[in-house]
């Protein structure tokens, strides 16, 4: 079979190049079995990719998660993926002869990545205009310094995780001598290091508390408000307004899914809080404390507004009619054979998982004690009304032999349960279950909680 032409080898190397790491991988396989010189040519043109991009991800290894979007949500300095590669053909461009030296983990190698991130680091200043037409000029300066000190991320970045909480003397040397490092390569190098770590930082949330032990061992030591890593707490800051409108904004009619994002969404922010309040304890007047005290509110708002939409929607599914005493005397009593609206059971089934959720974190809004009275209330108006229904269904035969009435109660134990009342779901269901079955048993299977809100 005849070789690969100049023109074949001009248009599979821009295919390869151009190719993301997946697809690669897929056409390395679809070509690994195929026979003949010319497939042999094009497996070690991908060969020689492949070797090229690992090469490159090891030398900007400290700063690949620049380039993508932040799993959290978070504000951050996030770069176009083509200037990855951009960035990669000017590091390597002048000294192609070091490049075989990358294939090794050793302190030579180290070395040259580093080296190769100040040449990217150069050629960024010198022609930035044409590396990153799309970015402004202060991002160009942000990158290249970024660059400057992505050697000092490369050997500190393992000690990242140390630095989460509190750190012993030694930990705290570590963090300062990084820091002092950066410093001397340029005024705002603490910064752009910081900026690295925030980029490996799955949690954004995370940063407060490396910012606050940053601040406190900088050259000078300063609060975490007066010093240049209060962006950092902006963004955190930005990121809880982002979920507070959220969690104002939720509506029921998301249906389970929403109630577990709204969940997740409750427990970040009541984290955060407390992060707030243990870590930056910003001062009464400032602007940090005045919106951390405006979201409170809101949240405590429409988390009291959720608790009474969860009473009403259990109030609705809990019927009573009027029944004779003596003479002119009447009292409520369970309506046994009131239709069922099943939408109203679904209803009432969100906004109690909706009411399971808060538990926690409504502590941190302020607003747990009208949680836990709603909580009360409700399964002690379950009970009692399941435990008269339950009499009544011992002592009266029903008209449809209590078919809607032994669903209506399997819907009350799901919502006990869902309530946090264990006991009482199961005393519910067991006297539930000493009645025997009964006509069209079947459909109290539909009762079932479903298992997204059972998780929650």
């Amino acid at each position: 079979m005849a070789e690969l032409t100049p023109a074949h080898r001009v248009a599979l190397g821009e295919v390869i190049t151009r190719s993301p790491d997946h697809i690669l991988s897929l056409l390395e396989s679809a070509v690994a079995d195929m026979a003949g010189s010319r497939a042999e040519a094009v497996r070690l043109m991908m060969a020689e990719e492949i070797r090229d991009r690992l090469r490159r991800d090891q030398v900007l290894r400290p700063i690949l998660p620049l380039f993508r979007d932040r799993v959290d949500g978070m504000q951050g300095f996030i770069l176009p993926i083509r200037l990855r590669d951009d960035l990669w053909r000017a590091a390597k461009r002048n000294e192609p002869e070091l490049l075989p030296k990358l294939d090794y983990d050793d302190d030579l190698a180290r070395m040259i990545c580093d080296r190769l991130c100040q040449t990217a680091a150069a050629a960024l200043r010198d022609h930035g205009t044409k590396l990153w037409p799309a970015g402004t000029s202060d991002d160009r300066k942000r990158l290249a310094r970024i660059l400057d000190v992505a050697g000092i991320a490369r050997t500190s970045l393992k000690r990242l995780p140390d630095w989460q909480g509190r750190i012993d003397a030694e930990e705290a040397a570590e963090l300062k001598l990084a820091l002092r490092q950066a410093q001397a390569v340029s005024d705002d190098g603490p910064d752009c290091l910081m900026e690295i770590y925030f980029a490996h930082l799955r949690e954004g949330l995370q940063v407060l508390r490396l910012a606050e032990h940053a601040a406190a061992l900088g050259s000078p030591s300063t609060s975490l408000s007066q010093g240049s890593y209060a962006v950092f707490v902006d963004r955190v800051m930005a990121t809880l307004v982002e979920k507070a409108d959220l969690i104002v904004a939720f509506d029921i009619a998301e249906g389970p899914n929403g109630v577990l994002a709204f969940r997740d969404r409750l427990n970040w922010l009541a984290t955060a809080l407390k992060e707030f309040d243990v870590v930056v304890v910003p001062r009464a007047d400032s602007v940090w404390a005045r919106t951390l005290r405006h979201q409170k509110l809101r949240l405590s708002m429409s988390l009291t507004e959720r608790f009474k939409l969860a009473d009403d929607a259990v109030d609705a599914l809990l019927p009573q009619e009027k029944t004779t005493l003596a003479g002119r005397m009447t009292r409520a009593v369970p309506h046994l054979a009131a239709p069922l609206d099943d939408d109203g059971v679904e209803r009432a089934r969100l906004l109690v998982g909706v009411l399971s959720t808060t538990h926690g974190p409504a502590a941190a809004m302020g607003c747990e004690s009208e949680r836990r009275q709603t909580v009360e209330g409700i399964i002690g108006r379950i009970s009692n009304w399941s435990g008269e229904a339950l009499d009544l269904l011992n002592k009266h035969d029903v008209s449809d032999g209590g078919r809607l009435a032994r669903r209506r109660l399997q819907v009350m134990v799901d919502l006990l349960q869902l309530a946090g009342g264990k006991d009482a779901a199961r005393t519910v269901r067991r006297r539930l279950a000493s009645l025997g079955p009964g006509p069209g048993s079947g459909a109290a299977s539909r009762g079932v909680l479903p298992p997204s809100l059972r998780q929650a």
